[in-house]
């Protein structure tokens, strides 16, 4: 996790004595490496790092020199060096003083040790004409955070390098602290925002006992609600105590917060549950064993079983947060669980799910469905225990990022799922109104699957009538680890044989085991790294821009497509307002060098010139081209053949047009048929006899 930043950009010392019993040295030979390292091992660096993080810390750095400024303490009655600090004039060559590797041994702490090393370093820093002070630390460094504080740092909000920002873990540092508020501060030094503390509910105080035994459900959900009552706030499970409960709903502007060690542990009666109501909440026994019907497949229990944390329909701004554990319960008689989701949300939107870990659990872990943006962060999912182990199930959501997590599931790791009409819904969920699954990054996991796929899409919305509204789109997966990779394409509930579109993937940086050769057979459109489909799909525009990928300029409304499938003009895609910049309409496509090809559609403009062109993805280098500037529709033939295999992008732009507008319709893609799969056989998987495992070798399609 990146450090929290502090400014002090106007320093003032008390000139504060070191306290009695202790002195203040200098470092000054190479042997005193090891008793930085006996007094930073205790918090600040790993227990196993040795002379080699000293260097990094204070010889490689641009700015440190251990024998100018790094300093101990000493305790006097024993010799002993217990504190180590240092003082950095000029760090990173940003002409800031810096205050370095502030470490104080744990038995010597509360003698105000703290206090006057921060008062030292500014008085030293002082001295040397700086009058903007930084220093970096991190979040449960409480005691610390609370001396730099009184000080005169202030907090400082900056996007880290995986685009997060610092407000929430301010907000915990205001709330954790007691603060009544803090002033938090942009990267470049000028005031953001006030922090006030939040209205804080400690399940304890509501009667929750914390033992592990004892139910704690009606307590626990007492702080919930009264922490809605008051517009929002934190329900605080404290660190290292055990809380059984059944099940818990959350409602809006809810931070569920779990302490260092913290657990919330499913309760195995099923008489400890409830489900909703109306306005309330009445008892339900949720339902034994695997699966619900014998004729629906996977109807498993937990589509139907509340989960043990759950937001529903229209709850917003809710997190369930910190580095606490879910723990669901035992199994050691598998048709005596009650199976249940550890965390769903259903029609939620702006939650974050981040640090906990979640264990021993017997369904998916985790069921965002019908969901607007999330983000599911630092999250460990491990020790499955029976049946289906699935990790994160997308379901229809959009605006989706899962960073960071690690998981070793017993089925599907991670996946994204479009569906309509499922017929498991009707419980706590449902499918019949469903959302395109777009604009999703997933992006520095590691991710294993016992004996499935570790990443994947589940593709099962071809049903829908609007088939835009199951379409998946603009997923970006960058950066990650996946044990294995693959698609599920044909819905068990349907007869129809084809999938939902998919449009516009992303991947880059990823180190991916072994690949199950459905991934090669889903029709994607625009595709990077993998060959994407070998034709256009959706050329006539009926089914909306479903398989289009829109390139707008600065105006929103500059591409789109225009549905009517009952007149003469029919459907269309359209470019416009062009004198706001570039914009184009097209699809990404897989074609084969020194094949001949035609891209035939019917075009017409505003009398402005554009084009019609076939760009190579990877480099945007222009292929072929045909400008047009008919103000009818007329039918254009742009024949081209291509240098190499490759994935290439066809459509329209805007090509020499400052102004007015273009439009297509019944486009097509002609020749292209003998495209390669692009996958090898590398053998069978050591869990399933009956399951091949391929792994992408892009050589048998670029060579």
């Amino acid at each position: 996790m990146s450090s929290l930043k502090m400014y002090n950009f106007a320093p003032k010392a008390k000139g504060l004595s070191v306290p009695d019993g202790f002195s203040i040295v200098k470092f000054k030979d190479e042997k005193e490496i090891d008793d930085w390292l006996y007094i930073c091992r205790d918090g600040l660096i790993g227990e196993n790092c040795g002379a080699e993080k000293f260097r990094c810390e204070l010889v490689e750095l641009d700015g440190p020199d251990p024998y100018r400024d790094t300093y101990f303490i000493v305790d006097d009655n024993s010799g002993k060096k217990i504190a180590t600090f240092t003082v950095v004039p000029n760090m990173w060559s940003t002409g800031m003083g810096y205050i370095h590797m502030v470490a104080v041994r744990h038995e010597y702490r509360g003698k105000g040790l703290g206090s006057f090393i921060a008062d030292y370093c500014l008085r030293k820093l002082i001295e040397m004409g700086k009058e903007k002070i930084f220093l970096l630390t991190g979040d449960a460094r409480f005691a610390a955070l609370s001396t730099y504080i009184k000080a005169g740092f202030l907090p400082v909000n900056y996007v880290d390098e995986n685009r997060f920002d610092m407000v929430d873990r301010w907000q915990n540092v205001v709330d954790d602290l007691g603060l009544e508020s803090l002033e938090l501060l942009n990267d470049d030094g000028t005031p953001m925002k006030t922090l006030y503390k939040q209205f804080k509910v400690i399940v304890t105080d509501e009667g929750a006992v914390g033992d592990g035994v004892t139910d704690d459900r009606e307590a626990i959900q007492r702080a919930v609600d009264k922490v809605s009552a008051a517009g929002g706030g934190v329900v605080f499970l404290p660190a290292g105590k055990k809380f059984l409960s059944g099940g818990l709903f959350l409602k809006s502007k809810i931070t569920f917060r779990f302490g260092e060690g913290a657990e919330l542990i499913q309760n195995p009666d099923p008489d400890g549950y409830v489900k909703p109501d109306g306005d309330r909440l009445v008892p339900y026994r949720p339902g034994y064993g695997h699966n619900k019907y014998e004729g629906i497949k996977w109807s498993h229990l937990w589509y139907y079983n509340y989960p043990l944390l759950f937001a529903g329909e229209g709850v917003h701004d809710v997190r369930i947060t910190g580095r606490g554990t879910i723990r669901m319960m035992d199994d050691s008689e598998p048709e005596k669980i009650l199976k249940i989701c550890p965390i769903g949300l259903y029609r939620v939107s702006n939650f974050e799910v981040s640090g906990i870990e979640i264990t021993n659990y017997h369904s998916y872990a985790m069921m965002p469905f019908t969901c607007d943006n999330g983000l599911i962060k630092d999250v460990v999912i491990h020790n499955w225990s029976y049946g289906n182990g699935d990790g994160v199930c997308m379901m229809n959501c959009r605006d989706m990022r899962i960073h960071g997590c690690r998981m070793f599931t017993g089925d599907d790791s991670v996946y994204i799922f479009s569906s309509y009409r499922d017929p498991r819904g009707g419980g706590w969920w449902s499918s019949d109104e469903p959302q395109p699954s777009e604009n999703i990054e997933i992006d520095f996991n590691d991710l294993k699957s016992d004996h499935c796929k570790a990443f994947g899409m589940i593709l099962w919305g071809i049903d829908c009538p609007d088939l835009e509204k199951v379409e998946v789109r603009n997923v970006y997966v960058h950066d990650n680890h996946f044990q294995t990779m693959g698609n599920w394409l044909y819905n068990p509930y349907t007869t129809k044989t084809a999938c939902p579109p998919v449009t516009h993937v992303r991947f880059e940086n990823n180190r991916i085991d072994a690949i199950e050769p459905n991934f090669f057979e889903t029709q994607i459109s625009d595709m990077n790294y993998f060959h994407s489909s070998r034709e256009v799909h959706n050329g006539d525009f009926k089914d909306g821009k479903v398989f289009w990928v829109l390139s707008k300029n600065k105006n929103d409304d500059s591409v789109g497509v225009f549905r009517d499938n009952d007149t003469e003009d029919g459907s269309y895609g359209f470019i416009s307002h062009l004198d706001e910049g570039d914009a184009s309409l097209y699809q990404g496509v897989f074609i084969r060098a020194g094949e001949p090809c035609a891209l035939w559609a019917k075009v017409k403009t505003s009398g402005v010139k554009c084009r019609l062109f076939v760009r190579e993805l990877d480099s945007g280098e222009l292929t072929a081209s045909l400008d047009f500037d008919n103000k009818e529709w007329e039918k254009k033939s742009l024949d081209f053949t291509v240098p190499k295999d490759a994935n290439y992008l066809v459509g329209i732009e805007s090509g020499e047009a400052a102004e007015g507008s273009a439009e297509i319709a019944e486009i097509r893609l002609l020749g292209n048929c003998d495209a390669a799969f692009g996958y090898k056989f590398i053998g069978m998987d050591p869990y399933r006899d009956w399951k091949p495992l391929y792994f992408y070798d892009e050589n048998l399609w670029r060579d």
